[in-house]
């Protein structure tokens, strides 16, 4: 059954808004774990991040397992409020409990815990777009969301990174930020579908079974397959990206601060703060770039979202190199390359891959199709596990570097999809 159109009235807007500001709150998670988690896991491992990358790509291995299946269960029992507000509380009792005073083992024991609910609420939150967004209309909301979200990263760089108080405090009020953000979608915003399925154990087989001939179905839905390959990819550099944006900028540029002040737009960061007052500047540019490319992304993908993506990989490309050939070397040049390339890359690939899939999906497969779409987001860390070995054994930039390779592929599979000119009409039982 189609999900119905959110009419122009106050409770259709109130629940959008609730809608968008859950991504903020998403956004507030990763943030903490690139501003905030990733250096202080890195000083208790003894700046060895072999470990990390390997639990983030067990994590979200098995993220990746269960997404689809819970992907199809959506469509069974249309009740996705729930699953997100599970999800959701258990990935904000993880984070705050970065800050308890426990053996590095734990710290990635938590994380872990932290970025399987994390990544399984994404499925859940995508999954109630077509319940607030009017047919249409999913890019400029999902860009809303996506630009709007980028200000949680802000928020956490201008008040949590900086604010004078030791880690057991940090963390959760990045937690307390995370529940007060995410708290309107969970509690004003639900799935409008009835269900077909009560949750029991035969609506999981049927699950498992819709799945399945869904995977057996694939090979012939080529745009699909295309889509969900180059996405992949794309998503992959993003996952590494976001992990270890912080530790990357303070490694290239290191040595520079050592042997003189950096000096960006006319602005002096010397002193015992400099890296960090450094880091903060360059995410600030960045993420305050990402929510305005998000919005303007957003009205560009109801009209062309494959062009978005497509763009986006570019830009990508552009940041990786600019990175390796302008870190350490100039401040300039890397804002203008890694920063603004990069945060034109963040916003498109989650903006416009979000409407591609509402193109792709039969209205009553949506959750189906997101879960689909959840694997190749999940399973994007294989260059996250690359990144932290390479790092280790030959550096930050040649880390950085390996990650092209799979930006290539994937533009080459992205110009392979094609978006059907109508949507596709619910499938027959």
């Amino acid at each position: 059954m189609a999900a119905p159109a959110v009419p122009h009235s106050t409770q259709g807007r109130l629940r959008a808004a609730a809608w968008v500001l859950y991504d903020l709150a998403n956004t507030v998670y990763a943030a903490t774990l690139t501003f905030l988690f990733t250096p202080y896991v890195k000083q208790a491992l003894g700046d060895d991040l072999r470990g990390l990358g390997l639990v983030q790509l067990a994590s979200m291995a098995l993220a990746g397992l269960l997404v689809p299946v819970f992907g199809a269960l959506l469509d069974q029992t249309a009740r996705t409020r729930g699953y997100l507000t599970i999800a959701t509380l258990l990935c904000i009792a993880a984070t705050a409990a970065f800050g308890a005073d426990v053996a590095p083992g734990w710290l990635l024991a938590f994380f872990f815990v932290a970025n399987v609910t994390y990544n399984l609420g994404l499925l859940f939150y995508n999954a109630l777009l077509p319940a607030v967004a009017a047919p249409g209309s999913e890019g400029r909301l999902g860009g809303l969301g996506t630009g709007l979200g980028y200000f949680g990263t802000i928020v956490v760089l201008a008040v949590l990174v900086p604010l004078p108080v030791d880690d057991a405090t940090r963390f959760p009020l990045a937690a307390l930020l995370f529940l007060v953000t995410a708290a309107p979608c969970l509690l004003l915003v639900r799935d409008p579908r009835r269900p077909r399925g009560n949750g029991s154990v035969a609506a999981v087989r049927a699950a498992f079974a819709r799945l399945g001939a869904t995977l057996r179905d694939l090979p012939r839905q080529r745009a699909l397959l295309w889509f969900l390959i180059g996405n992949f990819c794309l998503v992959d550099v993003l996952n590494t990206a976001v992990l270890y944006f912080a530790d990357f900028t303070t490694s290239v540029f290191q040595n520079a601060a050592a042997l003189g002040p950096l000096q960006l737009l006319g602005v002096e960061f010397a002193g015992a703060n400099a890296m960090r007052d450094f880091v903060i500047v360059l995410g600030l540019l960045l993420n305050g770039l990402a929510l305005v490319f998000g919005i303007v992304q957003g009205r560009l993908s109801d009209r062309a979202p494959l062009r978005v993506m497509r763009s986006s990989g570019f830009a990508l490309l552009v940041a990786l190199v600019g990175g390796a050939l302008f870190g350490g070397r100039s401040e300039l040049g890397y804002a203008l390359t890694l920063v603004v390339a990069g945060a034109y890359g963040l916003a498109g690939v989650w903006t416009a891959g979000r409407t591609v899939v509402v193109l792709l999906a039969p209205p009553d497969r949506v959750g189906e199709y997101f879960g689909l779409y959840g694997i190749t987001v999940k399973l994007s860390v294989v260059g996250s596990a690359v990144y932290g070995f390479v790092e280790y054994y030959a550096g930050a930039k040649p880390a950085m570097l390996a990650q092209s390779a799979q930006l290539l592929i994937g533009l080459l599979c992205l110009a392979m999809v094609r978006v059907p000119a109508t949507p596709p009409a619910a499938t027959a039982r």
